[in-house]
């Protein structure tokens, strides 16, 4: 007597074409239906008809040979998988931003990504067993394939590929739902679009050779702008964290210690808000107009940019773009030879004390990794308020105590070699942080994604008073920073700080209003 699965194996011999219809089911309808029941942010129901469509699209290639099924079930079967990858770690938002993200990150941040995302996240596992599941259906298929009579191949295959033709020409209208289909057209867009990044290079050329030079009544000589990275003021003791991790911040006298929100979850928004005209309500002004690096130019001052952070792709190079702006411009990684992601400390390898000169108009911007993840790579084990950190808090604690040792050390170089010295820092976001994750940049944010520091300090005392009358027991927001540098350039006449607790989810246009965020920890108001 037979077993049932002899029986089974009997039928799917005589008729193979089964083993074909689950593989396009599996690889092209089980991913939308997963959507609809469990991930309904990931779920569009205009995805319905695109799957159908797919569905029939492998089905056909597989009539014709199985070597085309397998093609496109793997093709098919990885771009689901990105799409659903990206879904359940970060919520899609716009996809179109999320593409540009990947296309902003540089090689060593998104090794990083896929080194904890991927290579140690059950549910990517489990999505290459996906593919792997649809693909291995179409490998049965072809043994069964091959068992069969041959019959007229030729004409099957000229009419299989006929009805794919027909099928494919519907997707032009019928498929941009769904994401295997959805992921290539819309990165084909954002890598081949007119880039207004690009074009702002040439407007921002064109301003400051048509207008070279600014009233600046500004005594300083020396201008430190610090742009930490993924720092949240709730892990600082400077804002009343119980840890000591910013002695620093915490001994400084006369600063200005502002409660502050960023205007973005994201470097590559937050970052042209902070240092240009551009605010979360009017990005536009980023592409038309110079950023603070070009006002110091136009001052009179010579202007540095140091980066531990890596040059970012030409499309979507925001970051770049303003840095580009500076009349010397310095990475890490480019100009020590050294591997991505090594501490801050390395930023003072990339000048000599001696550059800075007493009385010369000099302005240096220190951008950061900071509190980046991978958290445990971000400070030398011998610089740690924790040792042995294990934990997710314990090692992002290490990071916030280590970038307050780093600004110590910026600090008291450029205070020993000034006659009167600025110093600002503020962080492009910040990060949630629990015991067993952390992260920021999601398209359904939590409050502490934008909780960051923002610190004046001055050789004249008096020159912040204005901003600590406007900050002091506010909830401010450093879309306006570019103004209150410009105020105490002497540029504006008043520091223009902005109480708007409206902030972008992402990208410009996504507009959230940060009191009404949900939050890990604690829910805070103005």
């Amino acid at each position: 007597m037979k077993t049932l699965f002899q029986r089974l194996w009997q039928k799917l011999s005589s008729r193979p074409v089964i083993v074909l219809a689950a593989g396009a089911f599996w690889t092209a309808l089980l991913p939308v239906l997963y959507w609809w029941l469990v991930e309904k942010p990931t779920y569009k129901a205009a995805m319905w008809p695109g799957a159908f469509l797919v569905a029939a699209f492998l089905f056909l290639l597989g009539w014709a040979h199985p070597a085309l099924y397998l093609l496109g079930a793997f093709l098919v079967g990885m771009l689901d998988a990105v799409y659903a990858h990206t879904g359940h770690f970060w919520r899609i938002g716009d996809l179109s931003v999320r593409i540009e993200t990947v296309l902003d990150s540089s090689p060593g941040e998104s090794q990083e990504f896929l080194n904890r995302f991927v290579l140690h996240a059950k549910f990517a596992w489990a999505l290459l067993a996906y593919v792997a599941l649809g693909v291995a259906l179409g490998g049965v298929y072809w043994y069964f394939y091959r068992r069969r009579p041959a019959r007229h191949p030729w004409r099957r295959l000229g009419v299989s590929l006929g009805v794919v033709a027909v099928a494919a020409g519907l997707t032009h209208a019928w498929l941009v739902p769904y994401p295997a289909v959805k992921l290539p057209v819309t990165s084909y867009e954002v890598y081949t679009r007119v880039n207004r990044i690009l074009q702002r290079k040439e407007i921002v050329t064109q301003i400051v050779a048509q207008q070279p030079t600014l009233n600046c009544k500004a005594p300083y000589d020396h201008i430190v702008f610090v742009l930490g990275e993924s720092a949240s003021r709730d892990f600082m003791s400077a804002y009343g964290f119980d840890q000591p991790t910013t002695p620093f911040l915490d001994q400084l006298q006369d600063k200005v210690l502002a409660r502050a929100i960023a205007p973005a979850n994201q470097t590559m928004s937050a970052v042209p808000i902070i240092m240009t005209p551009a605010t979360v309500l009017d990005y536009d002004p980023f592409y038309t107009s110079p950023s603070i690096v070009s006002d110091l130019k136009r001052c009179g001052y010579e202007t540095h940019w140091y980066s531990n952070q890596l040059r970012y792709s030409p499309y979507t190079s925001s970051v770049s773009s303003i840095a580009s702006e500076a009349d010397d411009v310095k990475f890490v990684w480019e100009t020590l030879h050294t591997s991505y992601g090594v501490p801050d400390g390395a930023l003072l390898q990339l000048f000599s004390p001696q550059d800075i000169v007493p009385g010369r108009k000099q302005a240096y911007f220190f951008h950061l990794l900071g509190s980046h993840y991978d958290w445990w790579k971000r400070y030398p084990p011998d610089k740690a308020l924790i040792p042995n950190a294990e934990t997710i808090p314990e090692a992002y604690i290490n990071t916030i105590y280590y970038t307050d040792q780093v600004l110590a050390q910026i600090f008291n170089l450029f205070q020993e070699r000034s006659e009167h010295f600025l110093f600002i820092y503020t962080s492009d976001h910040a990060e949630w942080v629990t015991e067993k994750e952390a992260g920021h940049a999601h398209a359904a944010p939590f409050q502490e994604e934008y909780r960051v520091p923002l610190v004046f300090w001055s050789t004249r005392p008096e020159d912040l008073s204005a901003i600590a009358a406007q900050t002091q027991g506010h909830l401010v927001n450093t879309e306006t920073l570019d103004l209150q540098v410009r105020y105490l350039l002497g540029l504006e006449s008043d520091p223009g700080v902005s109480y708007s607790t409206k902030v972008l989810s992402l990208s410009a246009g996504r507009v959230r209003e940060y009191t009404e965020l949900p939050y890990v920890t604690y829910h805070e108001t103005p």
